[in-house]
């Protein structure tokens, strides 16, 4: 579920607007409140939070959306239930006045809810330090009592869906504008963000199903590629392109290895081959796989994609290669050897094929707040 929990001081507009919604609000649950009138209601809460006047942001507000995974199988009333027990949690009491409100005018059903965090006593019962973190762990806690996928869950869900196809896409499509037709086609909307130095910078990738243009302003359906991969750079894109480019250019032009090696050089590749058994000199080797980097490229870290000191191997980018493989090893007799990866002075290419197609199958992805964390430590060691 999507929510979100914040303090403040407000008006009667905003128990106003909770009980509007374009006119299909309905209130669901209150405590402590006589007048049924969202006027009243705020002149019965200003009254009591005036009882402490140290606390200026006497107002909890925020809202918790549950996305369609949930919503088809709560009622408006187990739902007002997730809402008051994740608000127990965070410290509103029986004594603490409240007033829910489903709003139904969106794509996704919602709660809103505010409360006042001063108690019919005089006392502030929930803390303001880090609220929005605390309500979220709140709702997740009731979404596991009650057998519910959390918010988290639902995220690492979407994100592995995403990465999967997104990679999948890549190995079929050779620039963005064809990934972005072909990932709608899955149901996914590409969204690129550019700048004037690097060009496209940055990509958010939305399932079409969550897109709610109603609600954008409060919240953006989906998620930026760095949630989605801590491995998967918009920069390998864009260097996965590139590559694609050179070697369909290189094989027009060219009619056996060396001519196809060499035109890669001219575009600022450098080529390693893997060969089906022990590599023979003198003699037609059936190619398994080509391993293409740019030239000065060894330093890069790995990529999702990428190996250092190895490149990208077309058999995991490039899903139409069978035919080019079979080309270059019937018209290529090899007489050097430079050019060979060999088992024995690198890992297994077998393997590293392997595990990057394992990647395509199990996708590594972190949680937003897990990604913070991180981000967090690394600015500590500095």
């Amino acid at each position: 579920m999507n929510n979100s929990a914040t303090t403040r001081a407000i008006t009667k507009v905003a128990l106003e607007y909770n009980g509007n919604d374009k006119g299909t609000a309905e209130m669901i649950s209150s405590n402590c409140l006589l007048s049924s009138t969202p006027e009243g209601q705020f002149q019965e809460m200003k009254i009591v939070a005036d009882r402490n006047l140290k606390v200026k942001k006497w107002a909890l507000t925020g809202y918790i959306s549950q996305p369609d995974e949930i919503g088809r199988k709560l009622t408006d009333k187990e739902f007002a239930e997730i809402a008051i027990k994740a608000l127990d949690k965070i410290g509103v009491t029986e004594n603490n006045q409240y007033r829910l409100d489903i709003h139904n005018s969106t794509k996704h059903k919602h709660i809103h809810f505010i409360v006042n965090r001063i108690d019919i006593s005089g006392k502030c019962t929930v803390k303001s330090h880090d609220i929005g973190r605390r309500f979220g762990e709140a709702v997740r806690e009731v979404c596991k009592e009650k057998g519910l996928l959390t918010d988290v869950e639902i995220g690492i869900k979407k994100k592995s869906e995403m990465l999967k196809n997104l990679s999948e896409t890549l190995k079929t499509t050779d620039n963005f504008d064809a990934l972005i037709s072909k990932m709608k086609e899955k149901g996914f909307e590409v969204q690129l963000s550019s700048n004037v130095k690097d060009g496209i910078s940055g990509m958010r990738i939305v399932m079409a199903k969550d897109k709610n243009n109603q609600t954008e302003r409060i919240y953006k359906a989906g998620y930026k590629l760095s949630e989605i991969s801590n491995q998967l750079k918009i920069s390998e894109i864009k260097s996965v392109f590139k590559i694609k480019k050179a070697v369909r250019d290189a094989q027009k032009n060219a009619d056996n290895l060396k001519e196809f090696r060499d035109h890669l050089q001219q575009k600022g590749f450098s080529l390693r081959i893997q060969y089906n058994g022990e590599f023979k000199s003198v003699q037609k080797n059936e190619i398994r796989d080509l391993w293409i980097n740019k030239v000065g490229g060894s330093e890069e870290k790995n990529g999702f994609f990428f190996r250092k000191n190895v490149g990208f191997s077309l058999l995991v980018v490039d899903s139409d290669l069978d035919d080019l493989l079979k080309s270059l090893s019937q018209n290529s007799v090899i007489n050097e050897i430079g050019d060979v990866l060999r088992s024995e002075k690198n890992e297994s290419l077998i393997e590293i094929a392997g595990d990057l197609l394992e990647d395509l199958l199990k996708p590594s992805y972190v949680a937003q707040d897990e990604d913070e964390l991180w981000k967090k430590k690394r600015k500590l060691r500095r």
